[in-house]
């Protein structure tokens, strides 16, 4: 097993990954057991998620609107005739990727996982495990779709994100009386330096919180949360947790290295979504080491190339997202009901309708236009979101 194209890491990313390198002998290394588990995702994407993965039936729900709960019990409400979401079962979604990776002839080990490795000429030695047995794998590139704890983009130098949001949801047995609503709350008290989600998913219900650290732990949060919707009766099916990371690393690429998605904190900072991000740098991933392997040239300046990519489509609006989420963060619950005070009018709701949930800052600009006293709830960040720099 020497493979021209390694790749740590089976979720959907990295089999999303190795489905687009189809003529090139790829293998996919997935450390748990079994394909999509453990869950670690909330299941909310755009429709364009599914289609480019071409994952349809792994939809569960559909989404056309929003309800903003704020720390003062102020609620904007905005609904559209649009489907500007859907909910997706991320165990199906997953093997789907993985299915599609196969029919490109990757070869996809489970329980088996990346230790370490050194160059050695032009290429790499890779250390493995492998059903419990250490193993030497040589390889021209390896590809990190590990998650936030990459070893492989901490082997290799390339740092990690700048914050993690830790998470955890339940799946309630209880239908939400409108499916076609999610729910968002603000505040301390629920979600400290995060946001805290109630999400209709046909016969479950979901709900679920992100805290950022220094704050406890997230599972007192949940219940807090389950109790104020009334739903501590509700029978929990599946609990689970994760971690989000937010703000990429100086670097994604270096000699024979790149590392995507989660383990390159390609997520939407504002919401902590990362498929439809991971999966743009998926992309642009494997044309780089399609291109790499053409060229025989594994260098950081070809691989560089794949930064170059993915920062040119998604870097400005990654950009722009931490600029809100420092904004966020640094509210206090009585500046963000101020805030929801200026933005609980009409144009302001109107505006906030046309949202797209993978480009949420394209929306910063038109909002400050709109409602422009939102500016003094922090002048200096704001006003460089006014002026589009």
């Amino acid at each position: 097993m020497d493979p021209q194209i390694l790749i740590s890491g089976g979720g959907p990313i990295g089999n999303y990954l190795a489905s687009q390198l189809k003529g090139y002998s790829t293998v996919v290394m997935e450390e748990h057991s079994e394909i999509g588990k453990p869950i670690q995702c909330t299941g909310l994407v755009h429709p364009r998620v599914t289609e480019m993965a071409k994952a349809q039936e792994s939809i569960l729900n559909t989404i056309k609107g929003l309800r903003l709960f704020f720390p003062d019990g102020r609620v904007i409400e905005v609904k559209t005739n649009e489907i500007k979401a859907v909910v997706i079962d991320r165990c199906m979604f997953d093997n789907i990727c993985c299915e599609a990776a196969k029919e490109a002839d990757a070869t996809i080990s489970t329980s088996s996982k990346v230790l370490d490795f050194k160059r050695d000429g032009n290429e790499l030695s890779v250390k493995c495990l492998i059903d419990g047995d250490k193993k030497e794998v040589r390889t021209k590139l390896l590809i990190g779709a590990d998650g936030y704890k990459s070893q492989v983009g901490s082997y290799a130098g390339l740092g990690c994100a700048k914050e993690i949001v830790r998470g955890i949801q339940a799946d309630l047995e209880y239908q939400m009386p409108e499916q076609d609503m999610v729910e968002v709350y603000l505040g301390k008290d629920i979600a400290p330096g995060f946001f805290a989600w109630i999400l209709p998913c046909g016969e479950f219900t979901r709900a679920g919180v992100g805290v950022s650290k220094g704050n406890g732990i997230p599972s007192k949060y949940l219940e807090r949360l389950i109790e104020k919707k009334g739903l501590e009766d509700a029978k929990r099916s599946q609990i689970y947790s994760g971690a989000i990371p937010i703000g990429y690393p100086k670097s994604t690429s270096t000699d024979n290295v790149m590392i995507v998605g989660d383990a390159a904190a390609q997520t939407k900072p504002i919401s902590g979504g990362g498929l439809f991000t991971g999966m743009r740098c998926a992309t642009y991933a494997a044309e780089t080491a399609i291109e790499a392997i053409e060229a025989n040239d594994y260098s950081a300046a070809i691989l560089s190339r794949y930064e170059d990519k993915w920062r040119s489509e998604i870097g400005k609006e990654l950009d722009r997202g931490m600029i809100v989420r420092k904004v966020f963060v640094g509210m206090s619950d009585k500046k963000l009901n101020e805030a929801g005070k200026l933005l609980d009018k009409p144009q302001a709701k109107e505006i906030l309708a046309t949202g797209d949930i993978d480009y949420p800052c394209e929306l910063a600009k038109p909002i400050l236009k709109a409602v422009p006293s939102l500016v003094k709830l922090a002048p200096g960040a704001l006003r460089t979101l006014l002026i589009g720099r």
